[in-house]
């Protein structure tokens, strides 16, 4: 059985939900999936951030960099983080590397951009996860487009900054992620649309903060 703190929810198709959470006992990134490996809907999910779990399971990593996957096989909540620990505390308990500095530094540097400003992976250099955390050098404002909620990140280098997509469950997030939280951030599944030449690719998103 391992002690694992539940991070992040985010929003899937067809109601289903990404859950993410760290093994503080084996110091690693999961991603919880039910004893199939299958995503759980909204309304079956019983994970909330910030709680403790219990839990036994087995590793089923997909190709990399989706690396984090788990098949639970047992559970049980055993407590919930107190207000005055910080995400940040656990993780420097547990030796996590967070990232500083430019959001080029997360995913051992990999991130490519395309012309309209989003950040992805392509199979020509993939990192070994698809979940890192980081503490924003920037404030990060929202900025939706086409209804859908993004954040831009502007370090200067691009005249309009790069804009992220936000995949948490809540549907009115903050206008400013102020410079220096500390942020989570994943990429999505291999894809390429049904239109394009373009490779497969694993695009950027920003789960949550803290």
């Amino acid at each position: 059985m391992s002690k694992i703190l539940i991070v992040s929810k985010t929003r899937l198709s067809n109601d289903l939900v990404c859950v993410g959470g760290i093994d503080m006992e084996k110091s690693l990134s999961v991603r919880l999936l039910d004893r199939n490996g299958y995503h759980e809907t909204t309304s079956d999910c019983p994970y909330n951030i910030r709680e403790v779990w219990e839990v036994e399971y087995i590793s089923s990593p997909r190709p990399l960099p989706h690396s984090e996957d788990i098949n639970v096989r047992s559970r049980k909540k055993t407590d919930i983080l107190k207000q005055d620990i910080s995400i940040l505390d656990i993780l420097r308990k547990c030796n996590f590397n967070v990232y500083t500095g430019s959001i080029r530094n997360v995913f051992e540097g990999k991130l490519k951009c395309t012309g309209s400003g989003s950040f992805y992976i392509s199979e020509e250099s993939v990192p070994q996860n698809s979940t890192c955390f980081w503490i924003c050098d920037k404030n990060i404002a929202r900025q939706d487009y086409r209804s859908k909620i993004k954040y831009n990140y502007n370090d200067g280098s691009r005249s309009w900054g790069y804009k992220i997509s936000y995949v948490g469950l809540d549907e009115n997030p903050a206008q400013i992620i102020q410079q220096g939280t500390l942020v989570r951030l994943s990429l999505a599944h291999w894809w390429s649309p049904d239109d394009s030449e373009d490779e497969e690719r694993c695009y950027l998103q920003l789960s949550g903060w803290y």
